[in-house]
């Protein structure tokens, strides 16, 4: 009896049993709870939320928005703030980034096609044919019916869009924690649908701060300081919701824990924007639950929102003065570049990193015998030097020397070392993980100084950035790898050199790029 219980219960989940009503309508959940379920006050309610939203002037037609879902009476006016700006405004469809806040782990994206799905208002039409286009691509799309059942981070989207747009097909999608793989699948499958025709909404409410939600970093601060904290954690949020940054943003939650439970569909949203280009968003407005009826000291959720519409072309500098500025900076260091190293000369580097790398997660004072390996005299030059390890396509530790220090094949023995064990943002690495780790090795130009941020080339130089005490370096494939454009590389070196974004501008810091030869082991 029990087997067959427990059958039954994942028949249920994977959406198996009963993948749909007969009229194929979604039923409404969330009338009376989280919306007024009389259709007259909440028509009301809705519009007064977006005529009452502070003036904001937003420029061009909405491409997307980022939006809270929580209760009206708390979020009503954050939304209502963002869904102003597309209200009469034409589009073939609506494509909302949702998640289920009861179901994870498939770790895809669930599609509900169904015909229509029901609010208080009546109907909201699906675009079906886009629904089952989408659930082509199984690798990336499924559905799971059931989890769709009861969720508001959808539902409560809707009356704002029955009030600003007429009969507008949707499409709702619940994104789950994607690898970066299947995320980068489905950025390529969506990105056609970003056409100025079709809206994207993605749906999150920001921090949930307090006991209640097991998550209080803040909790030796009172009065103003804990109000302060707080807003200032949701806004650095904002910001890169605002700056369309989604390595900023994903790096902010792996830093703080941050408790934003709309990650997901958030950072797919970001990668979609960044990945497009010429696009440009606007915070629309910002309060915590606590700000309008709470104790900040007890609990407190924040909600904002965002507005994205089309900016100029971006600029790329000319490549014949990049050149010669490049060639004027060689000259002016006095240090070489490093030598170009064959693909032999890589793989002995490799092999010697993994033999390090195995030898030392089992006994530390391990010592590789250099004599086994083909040592050529480019391995014997002093270089700067970087090991980055990643298990699974996750960075696992990154070290390197931003000096010549040390022969080449030195400097690889003790860099995987101190990637192992003394990369202060991970916990040492482990024998039993050596066979998931990827050894990637970089070994990188002098640094230059430069004057003309337009100079940097995203996929070709890394960023040095230093001011006072301050001082970040990022590689050239970080912005390739989270999809950056220059802006969005320039903050992030500010904020590894622990500066605001913009720093970079500051008459004391002083900038540097440099170029690397990448290169690293296979997949395993």
């Amino acid at each position: 009896m029990h087997r067959f219980n427990y059958l039954l219960f994942t028949l249920l989940i994977l959406g198996i049993a009963c993948p749909g009503s007969s009229k194929d309508v979604h039923k409404c959940s969330g009338a009376g709870f989280w919306f007024p379920s009389d259709p007259a006050t909440l028509k009301k309610d809705v519009d007064r939320y977006m005529e009452e939203a502070p003036p904001r002037n937003v420029e061009g037609k909405p491409v997307a928005l980022i939006s809270p879902h929580a209760g009206y009476r708390l979020a009503g006016p954050v939304m209502g703030a963002a869904y102003r700006h597309i209200k009469g405004k034409s589009y073939k469809r609506v494509i909302i980034l949702a998640f289920s806040h009861s179901f994870g782990g498939f770790r895809k994206i669930s599609v509900l096609p169904v015909d229509s799905y029901e609010t208080p208002l009546g109907g909201v039409p699906v675009d079906r044919e886009t629904a089952e286009n989408l659930l082509k691509h199984t690798g990336v799309f499924t559905s799971i019916p059931n989890i769709h059942k009861r969720e508001h981070s959808d539902e409560n989207q809707l009356p704002f869009l029955q009030r600003t747009l007429k009969e507008v097909p949707i499409v709702s999608l619940y994104v789950d924690r994607l690898d970066p793989e299947t995320m980068k699948k489905a950025v390529q499958i969506l990105l056609p649908y970003l056409d100025g025709e079709t809206l994207f909404v993605a749906s999150t409410d920001l921090n949930h701060y307090g006991d209640a939600y097991g998550y209080a970093p803040f909790g030796n601060l009172k009065g103003k300081r804990l109000v302060d904290r707080i807003h200032e954690h949701d806004r650095e949020a904002l910001k890169y919701m605002e700056e369309i940054d989604p390595g900023g943003f994903r790096s902010y939650i792996a830093k703080t824990g941050a408790t934003v439970c709309g990650r997901q569909p958030v950072e797919l949203l970001l990668r979609l924007l960044s990945e497009k280009g010429n696009l440009e968003g606007r915070i629309m407005h910002y309060y915590t639950s606590a700000d309008r009826d709470g104790d900040h000291a007890r609990q407190t959720c924040g909600y904002g929102s965002v507005v994205y519409t089309f900016s100029g072309e971006n600029k790329k500098p000319k490549k014949e003065k990049v050149m010669k500025e490049e060639e004027k900076e060689k000259k002016e260091t006095g240090e070489p570049d490093p030598p170009i190293l064959s693909k032999d000369e890589q793989q002995t580097l490799l092999k010697l990193a993994r033999d390090t790398l195995e030898g030392i997660t089992k006994d530390k004072s391990y010592k590789p015998e250099i004599a086994r390996f083909d040592i050529t005299d480019n391995l014997k030059e002093k270089s700067r030097l970087f090991v980055t390890l990643t298990k699974n396509g996750k960075l696992r530790g990154c070290i390197g020397h931003v000096t010549a220090r040390m022969p080449i094949c030195q400097a690889v023995i003790d860099n995987t070392w101190n990637a192992c064990f003394e990369d202060p943002r991970f916990p040492p690495v482990k024998a039993g993980e050596v066979a998931d780790i990827r050894i990637e090795i970089s070994i990188n130009t002098p640094q230059r100084l430069i004057k003309d941020a337009s100079r940097i080339q995203i996929g070709k130089h890394g960023l040095i950035l230093e001011k006072g005490w301050h001082r970040g370096l990022l590689l050239p494939q970080v912005p390739v790898e989270w999809n950056w454009n220059r802006d969005q590389f320039l903050d992030a070196i500010c904020r590894k050199a622990g500066l605001p974004p913009g720093s970079w501008k500051d008459p004391e810091a002083r900038l540097y790029i440099y170029s690397s030869q990448v290169f690293h082991e296979e997949k395993l």
